[in-house]
């Protein structure tokens, strides 16, 4: 009787039995060791820090610049902001992506590799559960330790140049296009573990897309309207209020939204078939 008892109390949870459970392991891998601080003064620091030297040091670009580049864009203040949200946007949403990348890539191949996968999976724990609770887990410290503090205190800084609170709106469109840059690799990399037991693979697809992508979509332009690479030129556009010309407005969105939702879903199918 109390086997049968314990068997519903497994059964329960479903196909997400032992998600929670999980989710709290993950969880203090971040915030009870000294990644999260660590994570969240680098990417500060060095995004952050960009974007001051920028905004406050001496600026060869606007020294440099035509009165009429200058005027084009609606005078200094309007070409500095443009000079720093190109800063901020075009070098954070790479280096981000590479950072996510970095953070994912022994989520699933680690545990592997150690024989902890196994291990789990002859608890009372699901395959779907064991890959949602990876990626529950590491987005949220990913979004506000990586993303939210150096995108929050880079608004700061920009709205202290111009005196007065920058528009909201805008900036938060250039930041939620930086969100899911990162997210789609959060994705990519999870889903890759599921599939390599190497990480010469994972990082080789991963970095080659963050690295070479803009170059390939070059080559082949209509990669841009089914990937994201375009991402990062369309946050910085957002960001400071200019129109999105037609490649770079809701196809590299849709496309990163897509692409992060089939690859979660395809990590779903990839691990549930593997063998341990």
């Amino acid at each position: 009787m109390s086997a049968e008892l314990g068997l519903q109390r497994v059964n329960r949870g479903g196909s997400l039995r032992g998600f929670s459970n999980l989710m709290r392991m993950d969880h203090r891998s971040w915030w009870r060791t000294h990644r999260w601080w660590i994570n969240a003064l680098l990417w500060t620091v060095l995004l952050c820090g960009l974007t001051a030297i920028m905004l406050f040091g001496p600026n060869e670009e606007l020294q440099e610049a035509s009165p009429a580049e200058i005027a084009r864009v609606g005078g200094e203040t309007a070409y500095l902001l443009s000079v720093a949200f190109t800063a901020f946007f075009e070098f954070g949403v790479p280096v981000l992506a590479i950072g996510a990348i970095i953070q994912a890539q022994d989520l699933i191949l680690g545990e592997k590799q150690a024989g902890l996968t196994e291990w789990l999976l002859a608890k009372p724990v699901s395959r779907r559960a064991y890959i949602l609770a990876k990626f529950t887990a590491n987005l949220i410290p990913v979004l506000v330790l990586m993303i939210g503090l150096p995108a929050l205190l880079t608004y700061g800084l920009v709205s202290y140049r111009l005196g007065e609170f920058f528009p909201l709106q805008p900036y938060l469109a250039g930041a939620g296009m930086l969100a899911l840059h990162t997210l789609f690799y959060l994705s990519l990399t999870l889903f890759l573990g599921t599939v390599f037991n190497q990480r010469g693979p994972i990082l080789g697809i991963t970095l080659g897309s963050v690295l070479g992508g803009g170059l390939l979509g070059g080559l082949v332009s209509p990669l841009y309207y089914v990937t994201p690479w375009l991402l990062s030129k369309s946050a910085a556009l957002a960001a400071s209020g200019q129109p999105l010309p037609a490649p770079y407005g809701a196809a590299p969105v849709l496309a990163a939204c897509v692409g992060s939702v089939l690859l979660i879903l395809g990590a779903f199918f990839r691990f549930e078939r593997a063998e341990f």
